[in-house]
């Protein structure tokens, strides 16, 4: 039995209002900050340099500095210098394997080795608490790296 233009036409408006229900469900889950956010870096504490592997980045006078093969400086520092995160106070389930991440904070005078979990949106601190990542803020804690071919 086929359908009728008008039952189509019902078919296709009843699916559009779903899926802009879900969407909209899903933007509202991730895109707004939980209200327990609290930055990682501040005036006190501010951030000075990070490592993942070989990319680096580093502040030279109030300038930012990256290694040469990253290819998303700017927004790899914005995205740590304004990383906000929740405190969690059990150990959270993680499957991925963890990057180490040295930081340099000013004020502190030896650097300091984290732990984040990018799949999970998890950090652990040197002195094993945890942390997590709100999924707006995910996107660009991982440098873009130029992969040169030989």
């Amino acid at each position: 039995m086929a359908l009728s233009r008008k039952k189509w036409n019902t078919i296709i408006i009843i699916a559009s209002a779903m899926m802009i229900a879900v969407l909209s469900f899903i933007n509202q889950k991730t895109e707004h900050m939980p209200t327990d956010v609290m930055p990682l870096f501040d005036s006190n504490l501010p951030l000075k340099q990070l490592q993942i592997s070989n990319q680096w980045f580093a502040s030279s006078q109030h300038n930012w500095q990256c290694s040469n093969d990253v290819l998303n400086c700017q927004n790899w520092v914005d995205a740590w210098q304004n990383i906000t995160v929740s405190a969690i106070q059990t150990e959270p389930v993680h499957r991925s394997i963890p990057i180490k991440i040295t930081l340099v904070i000013g004020n502190i005078d030896q650097p300091q080795v984290w732990l984040l979990f990018v799949d999970e949106g998890l950090l652990q601190s040197p002195g094993f608490n945890w942390y997590v990542i709100p999924p707006s803020m995910r996107a660009d804690l991982i440098p873009i790296v130029n992969v040169q071919s030989d």
